[in-house]
Formats: C-alpha cells, structure tokens, sequence
C-alpha cells in the first residue's frame, strides 16, 4: 500500500465517521450526488459550487482503496465524480461549467455536456500509460450575453490560476511540518465517533503519509522551501486583483469566486489558515463568501464539511 493511499485512506475514514454525526439528505429524488473524499480541494470546489446553486444535493464519501462507492457506477477511478440528472461529470472544473452553462441557458444537462468534449492531447501520462486527455472549452461558460464578455474573460483567467497555481500551494502548507500534520489530523477526527485507537491510528499513521505527501508535492511543483510565503503571496495576489472590490465578480460572487472559496474551505481552521489569516486579508474575502453561501444553500454549509466544527461569521486519486 502506497504513502499516498495511506494518507487518502485515514482521511476517507475520518470524513465517514464523522459525517455519521451528520444529517444529510438522502432523498433518491436528489438530482444531484457528489462522490468526494471531504477534505479534497477540488471536490470542495465543486461542493461550493453546488451550495451557491441553492439546489438539494446528496454526497457519498468514497472509500481511497476499495472506491467501491464509485465502481458500483462507473469505471472513473477519480473524484470528484458528479452524478447529475443521471449523467456523469468528471474534472471539477469541468463540472462547474457544465453546470453553470445548464443554470445559464435551461439547456438539459444531457445535451449541455455534448459542449464540453475531452480531448486527446497526444501526449502519455506516465502515471496511467494512457494518452492524457483536455477539455478545451473546461473554462468556458455558454451563453452569456456578449456584453459580459471581458468579465467572462477575467472569470475564465482566475480560474484558471486557482487550478494551475493556487492548489498547489494547499497540502505543502497543511502538512508542512510533522506537527502541523498531526494537528490535521486532530482536527480532522474532532467530530467524528472514534476509539482511542481509532484516533490515535488515524493521527500519527494518517500525519506522517501526508507529511511526506506533502514534501513531494513542494519539490514536483518547484515551491521554495518556505511554502508559508507561497501562501501568503498567492492569496494577496488574487486579493489585489479585485482591485477593491468586495469580489472578483463586484458586489456578488462570480464563478472564481465560488471555486477560490472552496479551495480555501479545504484547509479552514488549519494552523496554515490561521498564518494566512495573521498575514494577509483574505479572512474579510472568506468570511463575505462564507455569509453569501450560507444564505444559498439548500441543505446547510456545515453539512458539506464534517470536518469544520462551525461555520465563521484534494493526491492520489484525486482528480482537478
């Protein structure tokens, strides 16, 4: 078994046990259903996403070694995977704009994804032996009136950065030191129904396979060492580029918006947000963002995360 498998797995059985204490809709009825590991910050992403549409959603914590949840579906090996309107959506950013383009035009999701083909790129990912694939519309939402096309723009570049950039920055800084590690971990099995054992398990076996995670992911994406000033710096250029403004999109949240907040929730509550927090001004960003979704949702902010004990007034097998 694999660091990273072992990291994803302590994670996964936090997030169940602890959403055992939750009270989630069920409903058959639900239209859409997210598979996700919790603390993922591209299935946050997409989660964020779902609660600005203030549509009923269910989520299903997928298991990182059996993914039994998922193989009962579908042959995708990834998360998140979104099942909506019985249709499968894969990619984060790509299921965003799907999504956004449905709620935009009306159009039936089954014929909004025929706009959104994957693409082969010709190149091989060494990590599957088979050629990668790219989705050239993955930042493009349709039918947007052509006046609102340099925002567009600007919404499509942050995206872009958040997911090219700004993600990368995440797990360096969560699992930064092996304290903070196991600080994660702490915090991760607050609310759940654990053993001693349990707990004691899940934090130092959990902490040390996403310690070393961690340490892979700063070097494969070439951040300095001192992946704290990396935070700080990504998090004040996306701030100055509102240039004032309460959000990237003005005076409500835009697509970027929505997704910048979902990666930030993912580490919520961590010592590296609470640094963040003492070193920049995202928290007055983060806290608008949390009100705007709060007053969305159809089935509660909190319950999309079990991990966060209150509401404030994503590697192996994880895909973006």
């Amino acid at each position: 078994m694999g660091v990273a498998t072992v990291g994803c797995f302590c994670m996964w059985y936090v997030s169940k046990q602890a959403r055992a204490k939750e009270t989630l809709n069920t409903a058959a009825e639900s239209r859409f259903v997210l598979y996700q590991y919790s603390n993922c910050p591209f299935c946050s992403k997409v989660r964020a996403y779902l609660h600005s549409c203030g549509e009923d959603f269910q989520i299903v914590e997928v298991n990182p070694i059996t993914k039994k949840e998922t193989k009962a579906i579908s042959d995708y090996k990834k998360v998140p995977l979104l099942v909506a309107d019985g249709i499968q959506l894969k990619e984060s950013s790509v299921i965003t704009s799907v999504l956004d383009t449905h709620f935009n035009t009306g159009t039936p999701i089954s014929e909004v994804v025929e706009w959104y083909p994957a693409v082969s790129t010709g190149i091989e990912d060494t990590n599957k032996g088979k050629e990668k694939l790219e989705y050239p519309n993955k930042y493009r939402i349709m039918g947007y009136d052509e006046n609102l096309h340099e925002k567009m723009l600007h919404e499509a570049k942050w995206r872009k950065w958040i997911d090219n950039h700004f993600v990368h920055l995440i797990s360096p800084n969560v699992y930064r030191t092996w304290a903070e590690a196991v600080t994660a971990f702490d915090y991760f099995t607050t609310n759940g129904n654990f053993s001693d054992f349990e707990k004691t398990y899940i934090r130092y076996v959990g902490a040390a396979a996403m310690y070393m995670i961690g340490k892979r992911l700063r070097k494969r994406h070439n951040l300095d060492r001192d992946v704290r000033s990396e935070l700080y710096s990504g998090l004040n250029i996306w701030l100055r580029a509102m240039k004032g403004k309460k959000f990237h999109g003005g005076d409500k949240p835009n697509l970027a918006d929505i997704e910048m907040y979902g990666m930030c929730s993912a580490f919520h509550g961590m010592p590296s947000w609470e640094d963040a927090v003492q070193n920049t001004k995202i928290e007055k960003w983060y806290n608008r963002m949390e009100r705007y979704l709060k007053k969305k949702s159809a089935i509660g902010l909190t319950s999309a995360n079990p991990t966060l004990t209150s509401v404030s007034t994503d590697n192996a097998a994880v895909s973006v």
